[in-house]
């Protein structure tokens, strides 16, 4: 992963980050995000059945990280709740009502309480 802050370095490090890829991959395909300076990463888990049954089981707070992996994930998130409780059910029931079927995780970016990204 580079992040890029101006247009001149981005053309160089696409070319850099294709080059490790194709050698540690075999495949030279890259792809771009949007870089979150300060970002939460939420996540929601949802169980659903085949008769239409769906929950959550409620929000986890996995934005302690270490080299891009988790390292500690805390359930119920304290920057979460700091938006509101009706920014909160209407994603919960977002990742419900979706048509889901099994158990899954919904992971989510935030920068802002008023920005969601979808991950």
């Amino acid at each position: 992963m580079r992040t890029v802050h101006t247009e001149a370095a981005l053309l160089n490090a696409i070319a850099m980050t294709k080059a490790e890829a194709g050698s540690a991959f075999g495949n030279p395909t890259v792809y771009m995000e949007k870089f979150l300076e300060d970002p939460r990463h939420i996540e929601f888990q949802v169980m659903a059945d085949s008769h239409g049954n769906a929950i959550h089981l409620g929000e986890r707070d996995c934005s302690m990280q270490r080299r891009h992996q988790k390292v500690v994930e805390e359930a119920r998130t304290r920057h979460h709740r700091s938006t509101t409780q009706s920014n909160r059910r209407a994603l919960r029931q977002s990742c419900v009502d979706i048509g889901y079927l099994g158990a899954g995780t919904f992971e989510f970016l935030y920068e802002k309480a008023s920005s969601i990204l979808l991950k």
